[in-house]
Parts: structure tokens; C-alpha cells; sequence
């Protein structure tokens, strides 16, 4: 008669549950990982759909300026614009005038019309480091300030260059043609 058993050892159960433990906790750090590489992507991806949108509002802003003059001082900048969407055909006019200006981090867009009793705030983008806004005169470049001079001609800008850097995005610059300015 042979004496033998048939089954496992305790040691042998003891290696394979320690194997087993070596490989669960590597599936859980690899599994961990691919969690925080995704959070951290939806969080870039919503910072640049974000950003993306501001850049497009200001942009659509820019195309649709009329000849008024704009204003840029100290950081604001102020325009009137038209062509102001009215999907449900209310009776009113088609010049909005626009105020952006960056409040403890936050760029705003500010809306005022004649219908309005007040003025439309909206949120473009949170933390911006820097912002600064320059239009482009053929006679003078560059300027900060808008209009140049109150006692000379203003003749209007050709172009719009916005400069901003965010928490999560370096210095980013756009410069924007101005309606008329092919001419």
C-alpha cells in the first residue's frame, strides 16, 4: 500500500496564493493607471473644448464688427457688432455692443443692446494668467490703446491681436482680421 496523497501541500497553497496576490496588485496599479491617464485626459480635453469655444466667440465678435469705433483701454476691450442672431424673429435690432474684460482671472464677455433692460455677462474662460489685447494700425502698428488720439482722424484698426496664457496652456496668440481690412 502506497501512502501517497493526493492534493497540495501548505506549501505550495501558500506560493500560489502569493503569486496570486503579486498579480492582482499588478493588475490594480495597471488598472489605476489607465484610470488616472483618462481622468487627466477628459480634463485636458474639457480645458481645450473650453478654450476653443472662447476663441471662437471672440473671433465671431471680430467678424461681424461694425465701423464704429472700437475701444481698447487699460485691458477692455469694447466693440459693436452685427448681424446679432435672432432665430425667433422678435422685433429688434441687429447691433450688440460687446465689452470683454478679464475680473480676477476670469474673461468675460459683456452684451448690451437697446432691447436689453441690462447687460448679458457670460463666462468665456477661468484662470487666465495674462491677457492682452493690441490692434493694428497701418500708420502706427501696434497699439494698446484705442482709439490713438481724440484730436487726429481715427482711421479703423486692420487687426486684432489677443495674447493670453492659462493655468494649463502657455501663451497663446491670435491675430484677427478685421472687416475691411483687404482693402
Amino acid at each position: 500500500m502506497s501512502n501517497r496523497q493526493h492534493g497540495f501541500t501548505l506549501l505550495e497553497l501558500v506560493i500560489a496564493m502569493a503569486i496570486f496576490a503579486v498579480l492582482g496588485l499588478a493588475c490594480w496599479r495597471l488598472f489605476d493607471g489607465v484610470i488616472r491617464a483618462e481622468r487627466i485626459s477628459s480634463s485636458h480635453e474639457r480645458d481645450m473644448r473650453t478654450l476653443q469655444r472662447a476663441i471662437a466667440v471672440i473671433e465671431r465678435d471680430v467678424l461681424q464688427v461694425t465701423t464704429q469705433p472700437m475701444v481698447l483701454s487699460e485691458g477692455v476691450l469694447q466693440l459693436q457688432r452685427g448681424n446679432w442672431r435672432n432665430p425667433l424673429d422678435e422685433a429688434r435690432s441687429e447691433v450688440l455692443n460687446v465689452t470683454y474684460r478679464l475680473d480676477k482671472g476670469t474673461l468675460w464677455r459683456e452684451s448690451l443692446s437697446a432691447e436689453l433692460l441690462g447687460r448679458q455677462r457670460q463666462k468665456l474662460l477661468s484662470d487666465v494668467r495674462e491677457l492682452q489685447w493690441r490692434l493694428y494700425d497701418d500708420k502706427q502698428g501696434w497699439r494698446s490703446e484705442w482709439p490713438v488720439s481724440r484730436g487726429h482722424p481715427v482711421y479703423g484698426p486692420k487687426a486684432l491681436e489677443i495674447t493670453f496664457s492659462t493655468q494649463r496652456f502657455e501663451p497663446i496668440r491670435r491675430v484677427l482680421l478685421l472687416p475691411g481690412s483687404g482693402s
